[in-house]
């Protein structure tokens, strides 16, 4: 009975499993096919390009989003990215949504972000 209740309380809502499953090198990559797609940064990068790459691809992936008036802290394995606006933290769904407003998307290279905003 103590485990079920462990369990119950441990329950995620779907902002917070969105953010566990996109943070790190994958959020990074995944971060980088939107930008480019949103002509914010000049290429995307792959999980693999981006474990060798860490310093230089995830400064561009901030720079990327810092054009959309979004501050990113990418992190490196086992931290969820961070995403900003106007001093608040936000999520990267609210991210997503507010560099479409602003933003047309210019290339196609894969996105499950099209449900967004």
């Amino acid at each position: 009975m103590a485990e079920e209740k462990k369990l119950a309380d441990e329950v995620l809502s779907d902002e917070e499993l969105e953010q566990v499953a996109g943070g790190s090198i994958e959020g990074t990559s995944r971060d980088s096919h939107l930008l480019y797609d949103y002509g914010l940064i000049d290429d995307w990068y792959s999980h693999t390009g981006v474990v060798f790459h860490w310093e230089s691809y995830s400064a561009n992936v901030d720079s990327g989003w810092a054009k959309a008036g979004i501050t990113c802290v990418t992190k490196p394995t086992g931290y969820d990215n961070q995403y900003f606006a106007g001093g608040t933290e936000i999520s990267r769904d609210e991210a997503v949504k507010i560099l479409k407003s602003k933003f047309g998307r210019i290339h196609y290279t894969y996105s499950d972000d099209d449900r967004l905003g």
